[in-house]
């Protein structure tokens, strides 16, 4: 799939200006394709000029953020959202596509899910050419993998790290159980939980339990004390306090925020 634009008059104009103009055509197939992802659940959608930011954004990625406002990530660069590893890798991932003028599909990654926790999702960048045949810029969509068995891409220490918390993050586990999964010191562990999430194991577990915890909250009548039961806490009062400092709501009230009564 790509997408070509009409040549518009002002040749002068910026990438960025390009593309926004482009959308603004009310009878433009673009306009109608933003439209469709700005109502498929669940779905992310996003478009980035050459230089990486942010030009169009869908309500699904505002939520994955937390974000009430699309001014909010509009002009931003991953650089300005992520961890500066993290955003190495999605602007590597972007050149890519820049530069072979093809797309990339099912990129298997860390991004945020719609509790703003990071979790598995799977991507998709498209290249978007003007009517000369110049990619200037991308198209991507990202959506939530729900396999709950899936393993990262890395292959390194960290990566080993983080496919043994998704799978036992409900069990008692301890930095000794990351270090001998990973093959790292605890410095070295430690140093790249830092670079690449920017928070460091323990934090990293305590997220993994929440965002758990947060799809518990939604869709099942399951009391407190059984979500943090089943979700790695001591109890439920240390449950509250680690999603109180997290989501800046307790528990509860998210639950009651979210429409689950």
């Amino acid at each position: 799939m790509c997408f070509k634009m009409k040549n518009f008059q002002e040749k002068s104009l910026s990438c960025t200006k390009f593309l926004n103009n482009w959308f603004e055509e009310q009878n433009s197939s673009a306009a109608q394709l933003k439209l469709m992802f700005e109502n498929i659940p669940g779905m992310s959608f996003f478009i980035k000029d050459r230089d990486h930011r942010l030009i169009t954004v869908n309500e699904s990625l505002l939520m994955r953020f937390g974000l009430d406002s699309k001014e909010d990530l509009i002009g931003k660069t991953d650089f300005d959202l992520f961890p500066p590893r993290l955003a190495e890798h999605f602007r590597r991932e972007d050149r890519v596509v820049f530069e072979t003028k093809k797309p990339r599909l099912n990129i298997l990654e860390l991004f945020f899910n719609n509790q703003g926790l990071p979790g598995w999702c799977l991507t998709n960048k498209y290249p978007m050419f003007d009517i000369d045949g110049n990619v200037i810029g991308l198209m991507g969509t990202v959506r939530q993998h729900d396999d709950g068995e899936l393993k990262w891409e890395r292959e390194d220490g960290i990566g080993r790290a983080v496919g043994l918390i998704r799978q036992k993050f409900r069990r008692d586990l301890a930095i000794a159980d990351l270090v001998k999964e990973s093959g790292l010191n605890h410095r070295k562990l430690h140093r790249g939980f830092i670079e690449l999430f920017g928070i460091a194991p323990m934090q990293f577990i305590t997220r993994t339990r929440i965002e758990a915890a947060c799809d518990d909250l939604l869709i099942t009548n399951k009391k407190l004390a059984m979500i943090a039961k089943e979700n790695g806490f001591y109890d439920q009062s240390s449950f509250t306090q680690h999603f109180r400092r997290q989501m800046k709501v307790t528990p509860l009230k998210y639950r009651k925020q979210k429409g689950f009564t």
